[in-house]
């Protein structure tokens, strides 16, 4: 089917440029995989392109293989890549994507330009997905999602043009950790909201982006939030495995959010320095969100009588179930709110009850959630959090 022809998805930015920026900040270069046959090639030669190895399996079909960063890992199967024809004139191929380590996950996007991505009719078995495209010299991108990179959380907070943007830290490959601290001399409480913990879950990425858009825009409500709240904002926390298209893990191959109790990689002990330094200053942090995606919209919380490894019961017991419920009278979607505690798993939510004695919630978005749903829920979100916080 022509792209033209395909329903088209917008992202959410405004400059058409940022993504194809080139991520130049690590001295280790990306590994990249390179197919090229006579008819076609596909090559992932980009910042968040993923492709492991190919072959040929017919004059026009083509099978691609996606293969994880390391073993075990919660199978998450990231792809990213451009196919580009011989010819001038498009001609029809068939390619098949086998995961490896894991079922076929996220339904598969073309674009142009990175920015502007459609949805591309396919069929699937539990570990393959299968459709067609028009190959030629015009490149194709196919992806699993969205390319949100690490260039383009640096000119989006550039943009948002509020509070002081500066690193949180360095990671493995010594890439900068974005953040974005607002300050307000008029208040001590915090409110903490991280993102990209696992790279592909871009769902939550962009529900990630909507949230924060509001939340720094001229809206009086919201502005008056800010004169009350100093607000930290770490849109990226895995900039390495961004960066690579790592399905779930950092360049030392570790999940970013099992490691909150041990604290082993820079990332995590990066964000638990600052928050603790913002302790030590006399802040009071409040509340803390965590933006992921999973197989559907629902929110990982805290039980509301969750006493602490302090021994403890949390701030404000029933911050959450209030919210939700707000937010469930609010939109005309499902709100699922589970909660649950472990003090092992090595969480961020976890970890912010045990460290800080406060609630926070894991904000999951479905792989296949309609973009326009996400933003809806996200400006809802966050207009019913400021009603209880």
């Amino acid at each position: 089917m022509p792209l033209r022809s395909i329903f088209v998805v917008a992202l959410l930015f405004s400059s058409a440029s940022w993504a194809k920026i080139e991520d130049t900040t690590a001295a280790v270069a990306k590994a990249t995989a390179s197919c090229v046959f006579s008819s076609v090639s596909f090559t992932s030669d980009f910042p968040m392109g993923r492709l492991d190895g190919c072959q040929q399996t017919g004059v026009d079909s083509f099978t691609l293989h996606l293969k994880p960063e390391n073993l075990p890992i919660n199978p998450s199967p990231w792809y990213a890549f451009k196919v580009i024809g011989v010819e001038a004139q498009p001609k029809p191929i068939t390619m098949t994507l086998m995961t490896h380590n894991g079922p076929a996950r996220y339904s598969p996007k073309v674009s142009l330009d990175q920015q502007v991505w459609a949805p591309v009719a396919f069929s699937k078995t539990d570990q393959s997905m299968q459709f067609k495209l028009s190959a030629s010299k015009t490149p194709i991108y196919v992806a699993a999602g969205e390319i949100i990179n690490n260039v383009t959380y640096t000119r989006w907070l550039s943009d948002l043009e509020q509070g002081h943007i500066g690193t949180l830290g360095l990671t493995v490959e010594n890439r900068a950790i974005p953040m974005l601290e607002h300050r307000t001399p008029n208040s001590q409480d915090w409110l903490i909201l991280i993102g990209r913990q696992h790279p592909p879950e871009i769902t939550g990425a962009l529900a990630l982006l909507h949230f924060n858009n509001l939340l720094w825009s001229d809206d009086p409500t919201v502005s008056t939030f800010r004169s009350r709240y100093n607000i930290l904002l770490v849109p990226n926390m895995n900039p390495d495995g961004v960066h690579r298209g790592n399905w779930r893990h950092n360049r030392n191959g570790l999940d970013l959010n099992r490691d909150w109790k041990n604290r082993s990689q820079p990332e995590t002990q990066a964000l638990h320095t600052k928050l603790k330094a913002i302790e030590a200053e006399g802040g009071v942090i409040r509340f803390a969100l965590d933006f992921h995606s999973t197989n559907r919209n629902v929110y990982y919380t805290m039980d509301h009588d969750y006493v602490t490894a302090k021994g403890k019961p949390l701030a404000q017991p029933q911050l959450v179930n209030n919210w939700l419920s707000s937010l469930a009278e609010r939109v005309p979607y499902k709100i699922e709110n589970r909660p649950s505690h472990n003090q092992d798993s090595g969480v961020f939510k976890q970890y912010m009850a045990d460290e800080f004695g406060v609630h926070s919630v894991t904000y999951e978005v479905g792989d296949d959630t309609d973009r326009a749903e996400i933003k809806v829920m996200a400006e809802a979100a966050l207009r019913t959090l400021i009603e209880h916080l």
